[in-house]
């Protein structure tokens, strides 16, 4: 798997160093013209945050890209691996990237606050403690995780069809909405109307400053037992659904 992954990075190094370098300049740009301008507090954070949602998606529709061309490329299927190595070895690609990008929003964040002390009283984020601050990295990583498995799904479904030319592309394109729907419904279903705060875990409030302080700030759980439980058995059917797939038939 590891050896599959370093092909993976290698084959991508470029693109995305590239996007990263660009993605940091742009950054740089909008926060020193923004700060010399005296722009206000609020476009700043609505373009810095439009700015790295469209380089994640970027790196994100790269991740899974390259996903679709290992299960469609030959000599990947000549190597006697199980299929399991090629999803966990793209999943764990994925991760990197989301990693990485993870690392520039940080330091920029970091940087940024403590030299140009900019306040942020339009928008505030409140954990209780190091225990909530963990469930919400964890909730994180884990609807990630879920968007990729989805993702990676729909592309091994798409492919698996007996269609040529770009209707495989559209197959996979419905799977992914469909996926995606059904898990919501699904959910809203199950958990939707229960309220007992028994299965849910964490809080996180966001408000603005004063109303934090206040504590009228909407209250949101972090985390749902029921719902990661049932989250966790749709990933394994998901993750059993792409070995199968790519075990039977993917069109080359």
């Amino acid at each position: 798997m590891m050896k599959l992954l370093k092909y993976d990075i290698k084959q991508n190094a470029n693109t995305l160093l590239g996007l990263a370098a660009v993605l940091v300049i742009v950054q740089g740009f909008l926060s020193i013209a923004g700060n010399l301008r005296h722009w206000d507090g609020e476009i700043i954070f609505v373009l810095t945050l439009v700015l790295y949602l469209t380089a994640a998606i970027i790196m994100i529709v790269q991740a899974c890209k390259t996903f679709a061309n290992n299960i469609k490329a030959y000599h990947r299927r000549l190597l006697p691996l199980h299929p399991i190595w090629t999803i966990l070895s793209s999943l764990l690609f994925s991760w990197l990237v989301g990693l990485m990008i993870t690392v520039i929003i940080a330091v920029h964040a970091s940087l940024y606050l403590s030299l140009a002390k900019f306040p942020l009283d339009f928008v505030n984020i409140e954990l209780a403690g190091a225990k909530d601050v963990i469930l919400m990295i964890f909730s994180i990583i884990w609807v990630y995780t879920l968007l990729i498995l989805t993702i990676f799904t729909s592309i091994t479904i798409g492919a698996s069809v007996s269609i040529q030319g770009k209707a495989g592309t559209w197959v996979g394109i419905i799977s992914f909405f469909l996926i995606q729907n059904g898990i919501s419904w699904l959910e809203n279903l199950l958990f939707g109307e229960n309220d007992t705060t028994m299965l849910n875990y964490g809080t996180i409030h966001f408000g603005t400053s004063e109303e934090i302080r206040s504590g009228t700030a909407e209250a949101v759980n972090i985390m749902s037992l029921g719902s990661l439980l049932f989250e966790v058995v749709l990933a394994g059917l998901m993750i059993y659904t792409i070995s199968y797939l790519l075990s039977k038939r993917v069109q080359i």
